[in-house]
């Protein structure tokens, strides 16, 4: 038995889809690789979901259709996006959709990456914890320069 294939997002159903992500995205950005944080976020989506559904007289759809299909318009929209960026001839890329366009206002600044839950940063350090500043603060203590100066830089290369 084959897999029925899911019925198109309508335009409406996509900007509800992005209103309901912006509402939720506390829940849908829980970090964490835990169940408790897997949990948080499917939470999230099945929030998006049940406000869309309430919404929309089309078909009912699940937290995860919704997931995928906001993951989709926000690919979209970043591809669109890097194809404005390239110069040469041609056609004009096309242009967003009003979906795309919240998608991408949505997640700006959005951090590729995410640190380590609990750890701190050298660029943000906290009182009482130890960080590479602290240590180069150290060493400078103790009468070690980790990165000199023009002056002692130039004398180590000259040999004098």
């Amino acid at each position: 038995m084959a897999k029925e294939r899911a019925h198109f997002f309508s335009a409406a159903e996509q900007e509800l889809l992005m209103e309901g992500y912006g509402e939720f995205q506390n829940l849908i950005k829980t970090p964490g690789n835990t169940s408790k944080s897997a949990k948080a976020r499917r939470e999230g989506w099945q929030k998006v979901a049940e406000k869309l559904n309430a919404a929309t007289t089309g078909p009912t759809r699940n937290w995860e259709q919704v997931k995928v299909k906001y993951k989709n318009i926000l690919q979209n929209a970043t591809r669109k996006k890097a194809e404005q960026k390239k110069t040469g001839g041609g056609p004009a890329p096309p242009r967003h959709t009003l979906a795309e366009e919240l998608a991408l206002g949505l997640n700006v600044n959005r951090p590729n990456i995410q640190g380590i839950p609990g750890s701190s940063s050298s660029l943000d350090p906290q009182p009482g914890s130890s960080s590479s500043s602290t240590f180069i603060t150290d060493l400078r203590k103790i009468g070690l320069s980790v990165f000199g100066t023009e002056e002692s830089s130039s004398e180590y290369c000259s040999g004098s």
